[in-house]
């Protein structure tokens, strides 16, 4: 989780033992989680998510971001990539196909088959790459995963991620998401959720939670 470890795994032939074990090892859930949150840890470099613009990264990327193996993960993972790829803008994209707004459409529905209240196998310790990407006006489609992110987290997690996001300056930037007229409506509205939810502390978000056990999901 270090861009001296992500460099090292790339510099040591990581990137393919990554295709290599893809193929090997298709039916194991837990790896592939595993593999895509490296991935993922990759693409919050931004000197070095460009290498997974090479080879046929992208076109395999596409693939799971429409899958549905250990729950949302997979899918959650691949698009938490694109996001902080395409948030780098068009003149970053060096590929021709996919294109760049062909990717941020899949990105968009991608996010819109998740229940907001699926439950992670995932573990932040800071939300820094996540609150960057709210800054992304022009990248819509990587503001809406950002937001969505933290909504889901701060929901089904609230004792832990409410107190990170205050403590990282998170609701500042929630409230600007919220008010700005470029973002989209759903996003404004996963804001204003997440906003919510952090104000009215974990207790509360948890107490609410459970009311409502119809609405938990056992990803």
């Amino acid at each position: 989780e270090t861009a001296e470890n992500c460099k090292r795994f790339i510099d040591n032939n990581g990137l393919e033992l990554f295709k290599s074990c893809l193929v090997r090892f298709a039916d194991k859930e837990e790896l592939l989680r595993n593999m895509m949150g490296l991935m993922g840890n990759i693409a919050e470099v931004r000197e070095l998510r460009k290498k997974l613009m090479e080879g046929d990264f992208m076109d395999i990327f596409c693939k799971l971001m429409e899958s549905e193996m250990d729950g949302i993960e997979v899918s959650y993972n691949a698009v938490g990539i694109f996001s902080h790829i395409t948030a780098d803008g068009e003149n970053a994209w060096t590929i021709s196909q996919p294109t760049r707004n062909e990717v941020m459409m899949r990105m968009m529905r991608a996010i819109k088959r998740w229940p907001l209240e699926s439950r992670r196998n995932i573990n932040y310790r800071s939300f820094g790459p996540i609150l960057n990407l709210l800054k992304a006006f022009d990248t819509p489609a990587a503001q809406y995963w950002a937001v969505w992110a933290l909504c889901n987290l701060t929901r089904v997690y609230p004792e832990r991620y409410c107190r990170l996001l205050k403590s990282e300056g998170g609701l500042a930037l929630l409230e600007t998401v919220e008010a700005d007229p470029r973002t989209l409506e759903e996003v404004k509205t996963l804001a204003h959720t997440v906003i919510e939810q952090v104000r009215n502390g974990p207790e509360k978000v948890k107490a609410e939670s459970e009311s409502n056990p119809e609405d938990q999901s056992d990803d």
